[in-house]
C-alpha cells in the first residue's frame, strides 16, 4: 500500500510522517527495525536517487514500512511506484 502526503512547504509534512506516523506504527507492535527512513535531500541517501537503485532497494525492504521525504529529489519517481505496484501483488 502506497500513501503520499502532499502541501506547501514547512507544513508539518515531515513531522507527520516521521515523527506521528513512526509513533503510531511503533505504538501498535511495529517492530523499529522494520521502519526505514529516508530523506532523499540527504547527502548520505543521493545514491537512492537512481530510480533503478530506489526500485531495487524497496523490492529489497518489500515487507517493511519505508518513509520517503523529499522524492523531488528523484527524477522519474512514478516510474519506481509504478514498478512497484506492478511487482508487489505477485508476493501477497
Amino acid at each position: 500500500m502506497i500513501k503520499k502526503f502532499t502541501g506547501i512547504c514547512r507544513c508539518g509534512k515531515f513531522f507527520l510522517l516521521f515523527t506521528i506516523f513512526k509513533r503510531y506504527l511503533l505504538e501498535n507492535d511495529v517492530d523499529a527495525g522494520h521502519i526505514i527512513e529516508i530523506t532523499l535531500n540527504s547527502i548520505k541517501n543521493e545514491e537512492l536517487r537512481d530510480l533503478k537503485v530506489c526500485f531495487k532497494f524497496i523490492k529489497d525492504c518489500w515487507k517493511y514500512y519505508l518513509l520517503l521525504d523529499e522524492v523531488q529529489f528523484m527524477l522519474q519517481f512514478e516510474e519506481v511506484l509504478n514498478s512497484l505496484l506492478l511487482w508487489i501483488p505477485m508476493f501477497t
